[in-house]
């Protein structure tokens, strides 16, 4: 193998395909990078057995071959490097790297040990823009659980119907819902538990693209695949039935709180700093006068309350929160309100975006369960 590449664009694939490299490895090669050459390009793929990500990079191709590299070793070392073109050179079981006069050898372990990783068929499967798949991403899988104690809550339920698109994430104590359409509808309607980790690794990796993602299951495997331009993530799906957490929706509510994001979460900020020895737990007075106070008590002394203009309709009433539930949400909604949608002390709360003419984006929902207080 012998291979030309930019520093910049090689350091790029790297670190696309950085978060797949297993941490603690049950075999050892789970820990190296594969680096092969495919169609004049430079391919890098690397894979935990959940996880596995593949970037191809434009390249000068003089010699095809294969090879396996510490993955942290190869980054560290690229990183480090000018901004210039970097020659590979595979000579025996030496990966030789030549950048501005400056010389390195890499170990190797052969190519045809690495974990065989599928790859997509080219613009291929569900179709979904990527801007839109980030946003859904994005307002959902922060309510995902990151304990395993319950395996399905690690996963975002991810479904497609006609020409409706859905993520759902829940972990116990809260639930993100979002919806939207798709440019082309699906024929068959399809239904995946998707990890969590894995669909933010997605919503990394396509951050500052547009485009399209292909979004498709493998047959006979338990897998789904993005594509997306020279990227493929493959992942392992989850087993199990997602609970049916669309029935906590209330669907009425006795008081209903307008609030101006930017003020609201502020107030939320500063109880966090009182709260977050204490579980988070702050309190929201709503009164009908038109404001909200919210107020937070430290465990270990000290409390403070900050009262936030709204508009109110309904009952006045009290209720407590996790607040950073709360400061999560208000911090991927894309509108200036919320509305806060709350029945008593002991039902879940229920957060809408507000558009702009007054209404509720019926795309998103957000539940948070109240929190006990004496």
């Amino acid at each position: 193998m012998q291979v030309s590449v930019l520093q910049e664009h090689l350091a790029k694939g790297l670190d696309t395909i950085a978060r797949a490299v297993a941490n603690r490895p049950s075999m050892p090669i789970l820990s190296n990078v594969l680096i092969a050459t495919e169609d004049g390009r430079l391919k890098l793929s690397a894979t935990n057995l959940e996880l596995a990500i593949t970037a191809r990079l434009g390249a000068q191709v003089d010699v095809e071959g294969e090879t396996t590299v510490p993955a942290r070793l190869l980054t560290d070392l690229v990183k480090s490097l000018p901004a210039q073109q970097i020659d590979l050179a595979l000579e025996g079981n030496k990966l030789k790297l030549h950048c501005n006069g400056s010389s390195w050898e890499l170990p190797t372990t052969k190519a045809s040990d690495f974990p065989n990783i599928p790859e997509a068929e080219a613009d291929s499967g569900v179709e979904v823009p990527a801007a839109t798949l980030r946003t859904l991403i994005d307002q959902v899988v922060f309510a995902a659980a990151r304990e395993d104690n319950r395996p399905v809550l690690m996963g975002v339920l991810t479904r497609f119907e006609g020409s409706r698109f859905s993520m759902v994430a829940a972990d116990g104590y809260r639930m993100a819902m979002r919806y939207a359409d798709l440019e082309r509808a699906v024929g068959k309607a399809l239904s995946l538990l998707i990890p969590a980790i894995t669909l933010s690794e997605v919503s990394r990796i396509i951050r500052s693209e547009d485009g399209i993602v292909y979004i498709s299951v493998l047959d006979g495997r338990n897998q789904v695949m993005f594509h997306h331009n020279n990227v493929d993530v493959v992942s392992q799906l989850i087993d199990g039935k997602f609970p049916d957490v669309e029935q906590l929706i209330p669907k009425t509510a006795s008081t209903s709180t307008r609030l101006e994001i930017p003020d609201f979460l502020s107030a939320c900020k500063r109880a966090e700093i009182f709260a977050r020895d204490a579980n988070g737990t702050t309190r929201f007075k709503i009164a009908t006068e038109g404001e909200v106070t919210v107020s937070a008590q430290a465990q270990a002394g000290g409390s403070g309350s900050e009262r936030v203009a709204a508009e109110v309709v309904g009952n006045a009433m009290e209720i407590a929160f996790n607040v950073r539930y709360l400061i999560d949400v208000l911090n991927v909604v894309e509108t200036d309100r919320i509305l806060l949608e709350t029945n008593n002390t002991n039902a879940p709360g229920v957060v809408r975006p507000l558009q702009d003419d007054g209404s509720t984006d019926s795309n998103f929902v957000y539940i948070v369960m109240p929190m006990s207080v004496r």
